[in-house]
Formats: C-alpha cells, structure tokens, sequence
C-alpha cells in the first residue's frame, strides 16, 4: 500500500472511531435525559405544536396521561355550570399536585356546579398567559366567564428577560414568544424533543447513526449560539442570557423605569383583551409576597404594582386579591413557605389553607353578584 493511501486509510479509520466515540456520548446522554422523554408520538406532537407559540409547556416527565395536561387539566366539569380557568406560574399548577389544594377546588366545583379549569404552568407570566389564553379559546373551545389570573413576584424577571427579547409580532399584533433551541436554557426542549424522536426508532444501528448526528448537530450549533451571546452581551454578562434565579430575582431589589414599563404593559395587553371578551365576566387577579417582602428585603412588590396600575386604568371587570395586605404579624411566615425554596413557593398546608382557600373565597363572593 503506498504512503498517501495509509494516510487515507488511517484518517478513515480514525474518523471511523471518532464518530463511533461521539455515538458513545450520544448514548450516554440519551440514556441521561431517558425518564424526562415523550413516551407516545401524540404527546411529542402536541407538545411541540404548542410550544410554538408559548414558549414551553409543563414538564414532559409530570404530565402526558393525557396530552392537553401539558397546556390545561380539568378540575370539576359540569353540562351547564360556569367556566372558571385558573392561569399562573407553577404556584397554580401546584393545585394539581398538592393533593389538598386539588381536593378544595374539586369540592368547590361539585358544590357550586363549576367547570375549573387549571392552565398554572411553570414560569407563565402575563404575555404567555394572554398567548394561551388564546389558544385555550380557538383551538380548545375554552370560554370562562371568570378568570383567575395569579401574578407571581417573579414574573416581572420572566418578562423581561425570558420573554420580551423573544416575542413575535404581525403587524403589531403578539402572536407568539419563541421556543429555545440549541441554547441549554431552562425551557430548551432540543434534546428531549430529538431524543424522544430517537427514542421511537426500533433499529438500533439507526438509532446510533441519529445519535451521533445529533451529538455532532447540537455541538456545532450550540457552539454557534454561545459565540453569539457572548458577543451580544459581553464576556462579563455572559451567564445573564440564562436568565438564572439571580438574574430574575435581581427585579425586585431594584426595577427601573423601563423594565417597569415592559412588565406593565404586558399586564395591560392581557387585561385588555380579557376586558374586550364579551365571555368574561369576571376577572380575578391574585398575588402573594415572597419571603424576602416579608423580611424586608426586597424593595419591589409586584402587588402594589398591580394596585397603581388598576388604580390609573379604568377596568371595570377586575378585582385583586392582594395578599401582600395581609396581617402577616398574626402567622408565623417563617413557617409558610418551602425551606430554602429562592422562589418561596408555599408549603402544601399553607398552600391550601392559605392560597387556595383565599382564592376559592373570593370566586364565591364574584360569582354571587
């Protein structure tokens, strides 16, 4: 064999290796994200076909017994009872989780004939609240005559720096917030949607050949993107593009005036089109203070937020229950959220006895006039 084929045959043989080496890796991460994948290609779909346009879903390893869990559940369903949808961060969807919460609102529902929806997904702030809110109507025939609408402390953070930079607009209308892909963020589905993809193939040597595409794809595209973060924000700020805790959290020590203004407005946007809804009758808006409120700490509170807004805006279908109001002297609040939780999520009894019933007293107050 003459010298220039050896080195043709040991660079094949080489690169051979290499791919083999990295289809290794494949696997090793394939089976790392295994129990987070889609089990059915219904729920792979749905899911992808949502996020489109709302940025994520609930989480693919919690949900999926039914696939429109990933965007709503029902609560209580009745033939010709009133239509209450309940939208928020995770502290909504955590009705369906903590088995107290879910048992008070069921209740409520069979009680006073209510059909409750639970539309609570992780991290939803106003903009994508009013997004699927819209999708709840067009595509599920979804018409409540009250909304809840619980606004969490950090949804000024997820506005800004989640959202905003990722909203999609025709002529001047908002029509989505863009999904993550190649990025490695929080709510970046590339991986658990291409290892589910994967997941399905039966032939493992084709199985391996799209896992080392895929290892090699997502290298060279990630690698692209992170380039072009880091030039857009600066070596310093480079960890700020992951929109961290930190980075949401920092709103609430300090928010100037135009991130104030992009965190209201995406109120305003979702009330007026609430308001414009002939359907609705009612809507409840719903916040709570965080830990670090009631330590003294934080120096913004998105409850007295809202109340200016309300205040200067003629909005003649909203109430707001302002728990930051409440007489926190009389409770031990040391004891009411999760320990050590940064986003002070509330613990499940007070969660219940506390948030919910709070909640489920106010609807019944609305719905009596």
């Amino acid at each position: 064999m003459s010298n220039k084929k050896f080195v043709i045959f040991y660079f094949f043989l080489f690169g051979v290796f290499i791919y083999c080496l990295i289809g290794l890796l494949g696997i090793l991460d394939f089976n790392k994200n295994k129990n987070n994948l889609f089990k059915t290609k219904d729920n792979l779909d749905f899911h992808q076909k949502f996020s489109k346009k709302l940025h994520h879903l609930r989480d693919s390893n919690r949900w999926g017994k039914k696939k429109n869990d990933y965007l709503y559940s029902e609560i209580g369903k009745s033939k010709h009872g009133t239509h209450i949808l309940l939208q928020g961060d995770s502290w909504m969807e955590q009705v369906l989780e903590i088995n107290s919460s879910f048992s008070l609102f069921k209740d409520f529902s069979e009680i006073k004939n209510l059909n409750i929806i639970n539309a609570g997904i992780t991290s939803y702030s106003p903009t994508l609240m009013n997004l699927q809110y819209q999708i709840l109507k067009e595509n599920f025939g979804i018409k409540p005559e009250t909304v809840v609408i619980y606004i969490d402390q950090t949804d000024i953070g997820d506005e800004i720096c989640r959202y905003n930079p990722s909203k999609v607009f025709n002529n001047n209308t908002l029509i989505g917030v863009k999904k993550e892909f190649f990025t490695n963020k929080i709510y970046d589905y590339t991986k658990i949607y291409s290892y589910s993809e994967i997941n399905f193939i039966n032939n493992f040597p084709l199985k391996f050949l799209r896992l080392a595409n895929f290892k090699i794809k997502y290298f060279f595209i990630r690698s692209y993107n992170r380039f072009h973060e880091i030039a857009e924000v600066g070596w310093k700020n480079r960890g700020s593009v992951k929109c961290r805790f930190s980075e949401i959290q920092k709103y609430l020590f300090n928010l100037d005036k135009n991130s104030k203004d992009i965190f209201i407005n995406s109120i305003k946007n979702y009330l007026k089109v609430l308001e414009e809804d002939k359907n609705v009758k009612n809507i409840l808006i719903v916040t709570f203070p965080h830990f670090l409120h009631l330590k003294g700490e934080y120096n913004v509170n998105v409850s007295f937020l809202i109340d200016d807004l309300l205040e200067i805006n003629n909005f003649y279908k909203i109430s707001h229950l302002n728990f930051s109001k409440l007489n926190f002297s009389k409770i031990n609040y040391e004891n009411i959220y999760i320990d050590g939780d940064p986003s002070s999520h509330l613990n499940n009894e007070y969660h219940s006895k506390l948030f919910v019933k709070g909640i489920i007293k106010e609807i019944e107050q609305i719905i009596k006039k």
